[in-house]
């Protein structure tokens, strides 16, 4: 716990301080020690490297719920709430994805400042490299959010400064990917097979590699990667299904890779933005303590209709809650809020002891993923690999959990089955984690999917948009087709 505080700390220094400078960098550029000059040392190369994971944050939280489940079947928006509307009925304008653009590219730009100067430092070789690799592969991350968001995208693999470059056309996808998959496999390669929490190494890299490479339909070597995870023997499932998302097990056996936060210090926004939000005179104003939660995201009426009933079900999505007085008792949905207006709400984040100032971590890749990935992988690869059923019914039995369930193990599917019966696990196990819409993108399904939920999307709409300002701003800069 003390690294964990020490690097959410040290990020927010950093980030406070380039925000305290930007008014005497504006005033007085020339009295300002320059960048390369700040890297001097191995310590200067480590605040640097945490700054970049500083912007890291940007490209979750919210950020990765809205992108990756707000627009696609799980979730819609509360009836209580809509300031996500937009998201939910694609009729976000092409400015939505400014915040988004700035912060991947600043995280860009931090990274390559890293990975520039810390290579000029005199001190240990091996520690030297590392740094370097680590940043490289946290650029891969930001460029990685960048292209599957937006298709391609300019490149930069050395630092910016003032306007330099600021007309850099875009890159094909396909070149976004060539780097991203080189600074990951240079990452899992170089990187020890440990680090810090929230920082990366080898295995993470290997996680994330295949990740991607699933994304790309590339099966023999996103199940080359996932087995590499699976082969170091470091990671294995919670026996609970609950224990994943709560803060006393932070970073623990299943989670690979997690962003980390610290209750009072940095809050995870992710519990806030799930729940029932009561309204005004009815119970109180919420199920986590007296503090009105955002409460804007609700489970589709399909994804509670499809879930199957198991324990996993159970911790995911709740009809009922426990008023916080203590004395009301079970408070079910259809009384707080009418029969059928409110049905379920999403529990699977509650955190309700910290009154929203939640210290859980979140999730970016755990095992069980990569044990689907792997299944999903294998069945391309060799559709009759016994492994495969081994795989996806180990997730399968925890989702069971021991209780009466509509959950049994798979076996003799046909390609074509297994496919369908990964995907689905996939979405009940991965619900509200940031997936779905990229499952569904990947697959081929998401327009189809959409569609058949009554929502109008566009074919257009499987990109989202370049910012309208940075086509401005950039004579070579094209927008995505239809935006």
């Amino acid at each position: 716990m003390k690294n964990i505080k020490y690097i959410v700390t040290v990020m927010m220094s950093f980030a406070l301080g380039l925000t305290s400078c930007e008014s005497d960098l504006e005033e007085n550029p020339a009295g300002n020690i320059s960048i390369a000059n700040f890297y001097s040392s191995e310590d200067d190369a480590i605040a640097g490297l945490y700054g970049v994971y500083n912007s890291v944050y940007s490209l979750y939280g919210n950020t990765a719920i809205n992108y990756g489940e707000v627009n696609a079947d799980n979730a819609t928006v509360s009836p209580n709430v809509s300031d996500l509307f937009e998201w939910d009925e694609f009729t976000y304008s092409n400015e939505l994805t400014e915040g988004f653009w700035r912060s991947a590219y600043d995280g860009i730009n931090l990274a390559n400042e890293v990975a520039l100067y810390t290579a000029e430092i005199e001190f240990d070789e091996e520690k030297r490299a590392d740094i370097v690799s680590e940043a490289k592969a946290l650029r891969a991350l930001f460029y990685w959010h960048l292209v599957r968001t937006m298709g391609g995208v300019p490149i930069y693999e050395t630092p910016t400064i003032g306007f330099d470059a600021v007309d850099t056309p875009r890159a094909s996808a396909d070149e976004v990917y060539a780097l991203i998959l080189r600074d990951l496999t240079e990452a899992s390669l170089e990187l020890p097979n440990t680090s810090t929490a929230g920082r990366l190494n080898a295995h993470i890299a290997d996680a994330l590699l295949a990740r991607i490479y699933l994304y790309r339909s590339d099966f023999p070597n996103a199940l080359a990667h996932a087995k590499k995870v699976i082969d170091s023997g470091a990671y294995n499932l919670f026996e609970d299904y609950a224990h994943i998302f709560k803060t006393e097990h932070n970073n623990g056996i299943e989670h690979i890779y997690q962003i980390q936060y610290l209750s009072g210090e940095r809050n995870n926004p992710i519990p806030g933005g799930f729940g029932p939000r009561a309204l005004p005179g009815q119970y109180g104003n919420s199920f986590w303590a007296n503090t009105v939660v955002g409460g804007s995201i609700a489970p589709s009426a399909e994804f509670s209709a499809q879930n199957p009933i198991s324990y996993r079900r159970s911790v995911t999505i709740a009809d009922s809650y426990e008023h916080i007085d203590g004395v009301t008792g079970t408070i079910t949905m259809e009384e707080a809020f009418g029969p059928g207006v409110y049905p379920y709400y999403v529990s699977k984040f509650d955190d309700r002891a910290n009154e929203l100032q939640s210290g859980v971590n979140f999730n970016v890749i755990r095992y069980a993923d990569i044990l689907l990935i792997a299944a999903e992988a294998s069945n391309e690869v060799d559709p009759g690999a016994a492994e495969k059923y081994t795989w996806i019914n180990k997730v399968r039995e925890r989702a069971r959990n021991g209780v009466e369930a509509n959950l049994p193990d798979l076996a003799g599917l046909s390609q074509d089955d297994f496919r369908t019966a990964v995907l689905d696990e996939r979405r009940f196990e991965l619900a509200f984690e940031g997936q779905r819409a990229w499952d569904l993108k990947r697959r081929g399904e998401f327009l189809t999917t959409m569609r058949a939920q009554g929502k109008t999307v566009e074919d257009y709409k499987l990109l989202f948009p370049i910012p309208n300002n940075q086509v401005r701003l950039n004579p070579n800069l094209t927008q995505n087709e239809g935006w």
